[in-house]
Order: C-alpha cells, then sequence, then structure tokens
C-alpha cells in the first residue's frame, strides 16, 4: 500500500456571508470543482479531490463522555462509526431551479465502553437535507394572476427517521435510550451556495420519539415525547471545494410534550470536523473530531460527549 500526500493548505476555513443579490448568490459559486486526477512528471496518476457526501466511511477514535469537570478527566473510552452517505449531482450549465440532496443512510456511532451497561449509540437509519434553489430567488404562488414572492434565502426541508440517541441497555438511575420515529423540519438556507455541502439553515419542525427507561425493579417505562412543530434550530455546514476539509455546527432547541412529565424543554449542539492530510491509494484517510452538548430532563444530568478519531472512507464516485 502506498501512502500518497495530499495537497498542502489544509487549514479549514469557514466563511459565510448572507447572499445579498439573487442572480449574484447563485453565480457566486459557478467556478467548475477542482480536478479529480492530476499526473506528475514521471507520469502517476494521483487523485487529489474527493467527496465527503459520497462515500462509505469507517471510523474508530477515542472518546470522553463527561456530565462534570470530573468525568472530562477520565480515560477516554473508545467509538466506533460506520455509515452510507450519498449526494445528488451538481446543477447543469444554465440551470434555474436546482435540489441539493444529502443523504446519510444508517450512520451510526457506538459507543462500547460508555453508557449505563457497557454500550451506547447514536445515529440515524436514514437522514436527508433537500434544499431548493433557485436562479431567481423567488417563491411563486399559484394565484390568479401568479404572485413572485422574492426571497433573500434558498428554502428545503430536513426529513430524519430511526434516529438513537443512549444507552443501548438502559437502567434505573442511568441515561434512557431514545429511539426518534420521525423528525422534520422546514429550512431557510441563507447561504445559497451552488457548492456541495455548503448551507446555514434556520428551521422549524416536529418531532415523535420514544424514551425508554427502567426504574428500580428493571421494569422498563416508555415515555412518548411529541414536538408540534415547536423545535427550532440553526446550522452551519461547509466544505472545500476539493473535499479536503470540511465541518458543522448544529444547535436545536425544543419545547415537547412528554407523556410522563408533561411540557419541558430541551436543547441540544452538535459540531464536528474533518481533515485529510494524506490518502492510501487514492482511498482517504482523514482525521476527524466531533462533539456533542445536550441537556433535557429526563437526562439524569447534562452530558458532553467529545470523540476525536481516524476516518477511512470508499469513495463511491
Amino acid at each position: 500500500m502506498r501512502a500518497r500526500a495530499a495537497p498542502l493548505g489544509l487549514l479549514f476555513a469557514l466563511l459565510v456571508s448572507a447572499a445579498g443579490g439573487r442572480a449574484q448568490a447563485a453565480d457566486g459559486d459557478a467556478a467548475g470543482p477542482p480536478p479529480v486526477w492530476i499526473v506528475d512528471a514521471h507520469g502517476g496518476r494521483f487523485r487529489v479531490r474527493f467527496d465527503p457526501g459520497e462515500r462509505l466511511i469507517l471510523a474508530a477514535g477515542a472518546e470522553t463522555l463527561a456530565s462534570d469537570a470530573a468525568g472530562l478527566t477520565a480515560p477516554p473510552g473508545f467509538a466506533v462509526e460506520v455509515g452510507l452517505l450519498l449526494r445528488g449531482e451538481r446543477p447543469a450549465p444554465g440551470w434555474d431551479v436546482n435540489w441539493k440532496r444529502n443523504h446519510e443512510i444508517a450512520r451510526l456511532r457506538l459507543h462500547p465502553a460508555a453508557g449505563a451497561r457497557g454500550a451506547a449509540v447514536e445515529g440515524a437509519l436514514y437522514r436527508g437535507i433537500f434544499l431548493r434553489q433557485s436562479r431567481e430567488g423567488t417563491l411563486t404562488l399559484p394565484l390568479t394572476p401568479p404572485l413572485a414572492l422574492s426571497l433573500p434565502f434558498d428554502v428545503g426541508v430536513l426529513v430524519e427517521v430511526g434516529h438513537l440517541h443512549g444507552a443501548l441497555s438502559p437502567e434505573a438511575g442511568g441515561p434512557p435510550l431514545d429511539a426518534g420515529v420521525f423528525h422534520g423540519e422546514v429550512l431557510a438556507d441563507f447561504w445559497r451556495s451552488r457548492q456541495p455541502g455548503r448551507w446555514f439553515t434556520v428551521g422549524v419542525g416536529g418531532r415523535y420519539e420514544v424514551g425508554m427507561q427502567r426504574d428500580a425493579g428493571e421494569a422498563l417505562h416508555l415515555d412518548h415525547q411529541v414536538s408540534p412543530m415547536t423545535t427550532l434550530s440553526v446550522a452551519l455546514h461547509g466544505e472545500r471545494a476539493d473535499g479536503l476539509a470540511t465541518g458543522g455546527v448544529r444547535a436545536e432547541a425544543s419545547h415537547r410534550w412528554s407523556s410522563v412529565r408533561g411540557w419541558e424543554r430541551a436543547y441540544r449542539v452538535d459540531a464536528d470536523a474533518e481533515v485529510t492530510p494524506l490518502a492510501a491509494n487514492d482511498r482517504p484517510l482523514a482525521l476527524f473530531a466531533a462533539a456533542t452538548a445536550d441537556t433535557a430532563p429526563d437526562l439524569p444530568r447534562p452530558e458532553l460527549r467529545v470523540l476525536a478519531g481516524i476516518r477511512f472512507s470508499q469513495p463511491l464516485r
């Protein structure tokens, strides 16, 4: 196996600007993507661009789970990550309307050394982000005559099915296992970038999930949690054109109803970053870090989870 160094300059800088003009925002990223392959002076062919949204991933790393200052100094545990990422094609030249589609299928993080009984899980069976881009930046209402509304943002939706978070085998006094049945949001994308993997969204949506927890007698209790369009989110995600660096942050606040506790509020913040310093046989090896802060009435105490490690990818195009 031959390791091949990727180009220098992997310092990831995420620049966000609110979209001003409609056509200018659509054309601001109109430059074509950098080449996927290059040939050196000796005729060797090297891959220098990867697509972070179109790959199979397998990762492993060290993880710290803390609910107080003492937890941050405890020895880290071990975690693995798997998943399939897919995304739509770039828009064709001369496009008027385009959908940016990003899919995550069975993207799960398993924490064998964390959780109430030595195992925990985080992830979703399916998560999709669909952003509708319009070159004119308008929304047409089918009235008589039709009415076109000028918008400073693109619109879209987020769909999530089968979200899992918590201990695989919950016990009394420990964190529950939350199984999300469905989560959907309506999004406004203020970045309006043509480049894949870039968005700055504000969303409002709803969620239904079931919390599973055991009492002192080992009986399993279910807690139905419903957020009826009372979940607010802000998300920022960026990606270099060559795919060698990517990262983002997402904050969510939810006012939900619990079948056990009544109305309550829950908060969550997720952040992640990835850089690819080299590739082996044209398959990228990346360094990544991810952090999650979570607080909710069904948790014994607020949680902070930090994971850092190495991610191997199999490009799909």
